[in-house]
């Protein structure tokens, strides 16, 4: 018997903090609240972005492209079932 009624109990507090929760978490008061923080977010991030100082790029001519392709063939051992679907006579 005690076990049902605390169970109940639980349940019961279960759905008014999910009540609460959900009355809260919809209010026009929350909204207003939340779309207040957006907005000086975004003001703040604006003004922010403007003292940012521009730097010169200097990645020009950086990155050297190597054939490394070529090389690994020539390396590579062939196998004997290459050397048969090869159409030239290596």
């Amino acid at each position: 018997m005690y076990k049902k009624i605390i169970n109940t109990i639980f349940i019961l507090f279960f759905f008014i903090f999910i009540f609460f929760t959900l009355k809260y978490y919809f209010s026009e008061k929350n909204k207003i609240y939340t779309n207040k923080l957006r907005s000086n977010y975004f003001v703040n991030i604006n003004s922010n972005k403007n003292d940012l100082p521009l730097l010169k790029n200097d990645t020009n001519n950086i990155i050297v492209y190597i054939n490394d392709l070529e090389n690994f063939k020539k390396k590579r051992k062939k196998r004997f079932w290459e050397k048969l679907i090869s159409s030239n006579n290596e």
